[in-house]
């Protein structure tokens, strides 16, 4: 029996300003055909692993977004699939929430390990690789898909092997991070190495056991709280998984396990990969013209070589341009070396520190209805346009500090209005008091669209309480 383990976590800070906390990279549309990095792997997944038994461990504020992807792959995902970490103890702690979750299902389980923001081609291959290392996982060993290296990279992690095969599984020797050009081209010229893609397969009895051995306070951490839910051990309380990331000690489960540990064995692949990390990355996987340059949106370009442009709203014009990342957002706009394309990281540390709200949410949002846009805001108020997909509806909600006005501009809306309900199209005015329980659902074919002015003490995204939600955030 294979499980899948999808860890859609971190903040992806080096592809700012499109990646924010509140939409990560793996929930942005990054895959050639569109889709999210994270739809593309759950579907990659379940290609090998039934989706019922597919679970994603993910953040509070991602929540209710990696639900709506993940049922846009596999509409019968279920919310007890999710695994929402109240804050963020890096991966480790994710990964051991995750393999706890599946030995209590099943103590006899293997499970696959992936995560969430990786694009992954050569899918007959990937399936070979993950297939094998589970039998490799049968036997009692850790087993890691490495992906064979196409060129130096020193920006990526690698794990040296053994020559000798078991088979079609070398045992791994150790981990080298991030090496210097130099290192990395040896490592390449020995050829006894790979990737380390973060893709590990092992018997959930058998992590377990490394956890324990190796990482004990992280283990007691998790066993300290441990609850019976439903007849089996299951740390999904809200309040028991609060308890334990309160204390849950932070590490990868690199540092803390694999590289510790004596039972990891490496299956090497011949697979098109890419961490979709930065914007060279980006890059690399775009179509590209004959200038090598890549765009996307209202761009023009005169004398530009090599370069990654996307514009969302507003036209950018490129002169002369070469190895460039151009990427406007519309509160924010990156220009960025393609080879310095990893220092974006540094850039928002830097913008934190001056309290920068664009690295934490963008002027518009995506929700499981539709998208809103924060169109102007300022003291006491806010102006947003919201779209809503044909056939959705926002929660039941009320907010506690303001007032809401709207107008609507296309289409046709059913407004629940405390007892109330009333039909509104184009050119209608609507308006909801503070405290009132309401709800607007679209009625039409088409996308309908409103212009919202919140007024009040406070017009935080917090200020809500749901009664009722059609996509399990009530």
């Amino acid at each position: 029996m294979l499980y899948g383990l999808i860890i859609a976590g971190g903040a992806g800070t080096r592809l700012w300003p499109l990646s924010r906390t509140s939409l990560p990279k793996h929930l942005l549309p990054l895959h050639p055909s569109g889709a999210s990095l994270l739809a593309d792997t759950f579907a990659r997944l379940a290609r090998t692993i039934p989706a019922e038994r597919i679970f994603i461990v993910t953040g509070a504020s991602c929540a209710a977004e990696v639900l709506a992807q993940a049922r846009l792959v596999a509409p019968g995902f279920s919310k007890d699939q999710l695994l929402v970490e109240p804050q963020g103890r890096d991966s480790a702690a994710a990964v051991l929430w995750g393999t706890l979750h599946v030995d209590a299902l099943d103590p006899q389980a293997c499970a696959a390990v992936v995560w969430s923001d990786q694009l992954i081609g050569s899918p007959a291959e990937f399936d070979a690789a993950l297939l094998r290392a589970a039998q490799v996982a049968q036997g009692g060993a850790l087993a890691a898909v490495g992906i064979r290296p196409r060129r130096p990279d020193t920006h990526l992690g690698y794990i040296l092997y053994q020559p000798a095969a078991i088979d079609g599984a070398h045992r791994a020797e150790r981990f080298i991070e991030k090496p210097d050009l130099e290192t990395a081209q040896r490592l390449m010229a020995n050829g006894h190495c790979v990737w380390n893609a973060g893709i590990f397969v092992f018997h959930a009895g058998t992590l377990l056991s490394e956890f324990q051995r190796l990482a004990p306070e992280l283990m007691d951490a998790f066993r300290r709280h441990e609850r019976s839910e439903g007849g089996a051990k299951r740390w999904t309380l809200p309040e028991t998984v609060q308890a334990i990331y309160s204390e849950a000690p932070k590490g990868s489960l690199d540092h803390l396990v694999l590289e510790k540990t004596d039972r990891l064995f490496v299956v090497p692949a011949e697979l098109e990969w890419n961490d979709m990390g930065t914007w060279d990355a980006v890059w690399r996987e775009s179509v590209k013209d004959a200038s090598g340059n890549s765009v996307a949106g209202p761009v023009a370009l005169i004398g530009s070589s090599n370069c990654l442009v996307r514009a969302e709203r507003r036209l950018v014009a490129v002169v002369g341009g070469k190895d460039l990342a151009v990427i406007e957002t519309p509160d924010a706009v990156l220009v960025c070396d393609l080879g310095q394309a990893s220092q974006v990281r540094e850039l928002v540390e830097e913008l934190k520190k001056q309290g920068r709200q664009e690295v934490h949410t963008h002027g518009y949002a995506r929700r499981p209805w539709g998208t809103f846009t924060v169109l102007w805001e300022g003291a006491g108020f806010k102006v947003k346009e919201l779209s809503i997909h044909p056939g959705q509806k926002l929660s039941l909600q009320s907010h506690r500090h303001r007032s809401e006005h709207w107008v609507v501009t296309h289409g046709e809306l059913l407004l629940t209005r405390g007892e109330e309900v009333v039909r509104a199209r184009s050119n209608s005015y609507l308006h909801v008091p503070a405290g009132v329980k309401h709800r607007i659902e679209n009625l039409g074919d088409e996308v309908a669209r409103l212009i919202e002015v919140q007024l009040g003490s406070s017009v935080a995204e917090d200020d809500i309480v749901r009664y009722e939600d059609a996509y399990g955030r009530a």
